[in-house]
């Protein structure tokens, strides 16, 4: 099953995947500030939290570290325009991006944006922060993936709900 278009205001808690660059266990929160790269953006879903994180368990669990390289800074425009530096092209990044698809599409997920930017449409990057950035070229070991969770409340909190680690070889 497809993922739906997208749900505004979810009652449900919001879930998202990505690479986060400070090394956050399951339990603790943060502000969006902290750098991290999308896999997958904001969906929710009517499975219970606690099936969400043994799915992303199962699902990512037994991969292995990688390096990338950091690419160009550039800007997206949408309302505002954003900085971001765009990683050079991974097939690993392609290939756990498009596994998350069927792990949505397996939990019966919808998007929680408006515009999601998944399959052909997914642009690696990393959005830029002031004090806080890498400079083109630069490698980065990912040594994990993290499943984000927030509730629609204004204070910005988000909480790392599971982490799954890479293994090393």
């Amino acid at each position: 099953m497809e993922p739906t278009a997208n749900v505004k205001k979810a009652e449900r808690p919001r879930f998202w995947v990505a690479f986060l660059f400070r090394d956050l266990a399951a339990g603790e929160t943060f502000k969006p500030d902290v750098l991290h790269l999308t896999v997958i953006p904001w969906f929710v879903t009517e499975v219970t939290q606690e099936q969400v994180i043994k799915a992303f368990v199962n699902k990512f669990t037994r991969l292995k570290q990688f390096e990338i390289t950091i690419g160009e800074t550039g800007e997206f425009k949408s309302r505002r325009r954003i900085s971001v530096n765009f990683v050079v092209p991974s097939p690993r990044i392609t290939d756990i991006h498009a596994r998350a698809l069927d792990w949505l599409a397996e939990l019966q997920g919808r998007w929680a944006v408006k515009t999601p930017h998944v399959g052909d449409d997914y642009i690696p990057h990393i959005r830029r922060r002031k004090g806080h950035n890498f400079s083109e070229f630069e490698k980065v070991r990912l040594t994990g993936l993290s499943l984000v969770s927030a509730f629609r409340r204004g204070d910005d909190q988000r909480t790392v709900i599971a982490r799954v680690g890479f293994d090393e070889k």
